[in-house]
């Protein structure tokens, strides 16, 4: 290690040292030598404590190098030797230092002040009374305490105060343990200020003076009511009218007059804020406003949160007359990780059905399966038949907190690509109506020019390709721009489809063949229309048919009335399959509709009108009359000649022959086609 040389007050280096540096005990005797008889002029030496020693600066330069980067950490020795002894310093200030917190105590009359003076919470209050603790011991302290505490001068004393109040006034955290009355203290120079301020005022120096100690002293309780009530009105006053409104009423009740910049400052503290905001702005304004936000961690993988939500194209279009439109909506399934759109639909609405076909886009081209879907509460969203879909297609599912836009990914997203992509096209009809941003909407006379001339605008079909090309053109973005504007990095869409996680779950055929097939929640009644369904709001009739295809009187005989799980596919609803208790019981079809007039009608719809009309009549009073004649039998009021008697569908060929006698005489009209006992039993012309 380098010392001072006590004799020529130089530093050296002993030669042990030199010589863990490479160089032989001969060589550094011969050195030694030959610079005590002038031989050489780099090999000045003494000896202390009987040990040679080198003086470093008369070295050639090699050998200061090895001796720097071998014990002096690559400085130059004076330096090194600096370092060491102020660390040696200030390892013992340092112990000094830290006991000052433990020597600052709260003063509890100022803390009672702060406290009554209903201006600040509990909270504020301790961190206004412990600031004030540090001034009073930077004015207590004089050089000789501080000298008695281990300083070697006041102005140590002061730095190392500075340090801690530093440390204690962290703002942006949760636990800061002190205050000030304006902003924070940054300089040495504001602390000592404050500490002469806090001497001769007090604790009232640490009171903002801007929103006054004249006016606050005046803002006794009625004041502070008068001035809620008047701040709170929904009718929403202006501060003047606040101002003149408060005045004369002071005037009246003897009360001190306030300027408006006064009033304005004591309606702005934090805590009386919050009591009229909400009532003036309402709820939603209160919670954006005054209401903290929770930081969240973005998703950490892809298919880790699908964002959803649907917005108004803001694109004109020539529609199907010719005519300027605008009436189009498109909905986006988005992944949080990357920002891709992974899914869209585009509709006249937003219904369940165009969620449904969204989320159909995503599956049929990227074939992940989501880990969380999230969405607002839209009619669409939580329809029965989309939520059963997204419990099917998902591990965890549900809206986000109404007015909550922060939390929705997908609204940031769609934000960008509108002004960011669709604004491109010509035809773009401008940001939301709130913005207030000339850059986000349409130039007007570009409008009126729409409006002369429609043909300038986009076919149906071109507006549709144009949106289908600006989620392209949105995926192909890069992570960010570079110098030039150009985007630079993976696309948004190559990170979605590269990024490999454990968590992440590819569907195969079958997965992709049931994914959409689910079982909604509420059991269906079978009713004589069939099981009625409404899906993306159009209406779904199904029934169990026939083996001959012609209504469903089979099934109907056996279950009419009875109510069944409905299991569909939501995006095909063609069919669904009924089951009663987990278990199966029949596949249901689109019931078949016929014409109501003879124009209207196809080939082989009027026989099959009049076979559904036959087998109505079999189904209905014949079957009746049937049964009661086969239930009276068994009590023995008609005589069975089968041999179990069963019924007309056993007895002889005579009787058989009779029946259908009295059948054909009714089809023509002769007669009623009921025998004596039929008409008994029926009723009929009794």
């Amino acid at each position: 290690m380098p010392i001072y040389s006590p004799i020529t007050n130089k530093i050296v280096f002993s030669g042990k040292e030199l010589e863990m540096c490479g160089l032989s005990p001969a060589y550094l005797k011969r050195a030694a030598c030959g610079q005590k008889k002038g031989e050489v002029y780099c090999w000045s030496s003494e000896k202390l404590s009987g040990k040679l020693h080198f003086q470093y600066d008369s070295l050639l330069p090699k050998y200061k190098t090895m001796l720097r980067n071998m014990f002096c950490n690559k400085l130059e020795p004076e330096v090194y030797l600096k370092n060491q002894t102020n660390g040696a310093n200030n390892s013992v200030l340092t112990a000094i230092e830290n006991q000052l917190p433990g020597l600052i105590q709260i003063d509890g009359n100022e803390l009672k002040t702060l406290m009554d003076s209903q201006l600040y919470t509990s909270l504020e209050a301790h961190q206004l009374a412990r600031a004030a603790a540090w001034l009073r011991m930077l004015n207590e302290y004089d050089v000789k305490r501080v000298r008695s505490v281990g300083y070697k001068s006041i102005v140590d004393f002061q730095e190392a105060v500075f340090k801690h109040v530093l440390n204690e006034q962290v703002a942006h955290q949760a636990a800061a343990l002190i205050r000030w009355k304006k902003g924070t203290i940054t300089s040495i120079r504001v602390l000592l200020r404050n500490a002469t301020e806090y001497k001769r005022d007090g604790i009232q120096s640490l009171i903002h003076k801007g929103v006054g100690n004249v006016n606050r002293e005046k803002a006794d309780a009625q004041v502070h009511a008068k001035l809620i009530e008047l701040a709170s009105n929904r009718v929403k006053y202006s501060w003047e009218d606040v101002s003149m409104m408060y005045n004369d009423w002071a005037d009246e009740v003897g009360k001190p007059n306030m300027t408006t910049s006064a009033i304005k400052s004591y309606l702005n503290i934090p805590k009386v804020k919050r009591v009229w905001y909400y009532a003036r702005h309402g709820k939603l304004a209160g919670d954006l406003e005054l209401q903290p936000l929770i930081q969240r961690d973005a998703p950490s993988f892809p298919d880790a949160l699908w964002s959803l939500d649907g917005t108004a194209t803001q694109l004109y279009y020539r529609n199907e007359k010719g005519k300027m439109a605008s009436d189009l909506y498109i909905y986006f399934v988005t992944d949080a990780h990357t920002g891709a759109i992974i899914g869209h639909s585009i509709a006249y609405a937003e219904t369940s059905g165009m969620v449904t076909e969204a989320l159909k886009n995503a599956i049929d081209i990227h074939q992940n399966k989501p880990y969380q879907l999230q969405y607002d509460n839209s009619s669409a969203n939580v329809s029965a038949a989309v939520q059963a879909l997204m419990s099917n297609m998902s591990r965890v599912h549900f809206p986000c907190e109404p007015y909550k836009g922060q939390g929705k990914y997908v609204e940031g997203i769609i934000g960008h690509f509108q002004q960011r992509v669709l604004r491109k096209l010509k035809h773009f009809k401008g940001g939301n109506i709130a913005t207030r941003s000339l850059n986000s909407k349409a130039n007007p006379e570009l409008l009126a020019e729409f409006v002369k001339h429609p043909e300038l605008l986009p076919s149906f079909t071109e507006v549709i390709a144009d949106l289908k090309y600006a989620v392209e053109e949105w995926n192909a973005r890069g992570e960010k721009r570079d110098s030039f504007g150009r985007w630079i990095g993976e696309s948004k869409i190559h990170r979605y489809e590269t990024i490999q996680h454990e968590k992440r779950a590819k569907l195969n055929y079958f997965d992709k063949l049931s994914m959409f097939v689910t079982t909604l929640k509420q059991p269906y009644k079978y009713t004589t229309r069939g099981i009625e369904i409404e899906i993306s709001k159009k209406n779904y009739t199904f029934i169990v048919p026939d083996a001959d295809n012609v209504g469903d009187f089979m099934f109907a005989n056996e279950h009419l009335g009875e109510k069944f799980e409905v299991r569909i596919d939501m995006a095909n609803p063609i069919m669904c399959t009924l089951l009663q208790k987990g278990v199966v019981v029949a596949h249901a079809y689109e019931k078949e509709r016929y014409a109501a007039c003879v124009a209207d009608m196809k080939t082989g719809d009027k026989a099959k009108q009049v076979a559904f009309k036959a087998k109505r009549t079999e189904f209905g009073m014949n079957y009746s009359i049937s049964e009661l004649e086969r239930q009276m039998s068994i009590l023995g009021e008609l005589k069975a000649t089968g041999t179990d008697g069963l019924g007309w569908w056993d007895t002889d060929k005579t009787s058989e022959n009779a029946r259908n006698n009295r059948m054909e005489d009714a089809a023509n009209g002769i007669t009623t086609g009921y025998s004596d006992l039929e008409l008994k039993i029926l009723n009929i012309g009794q």
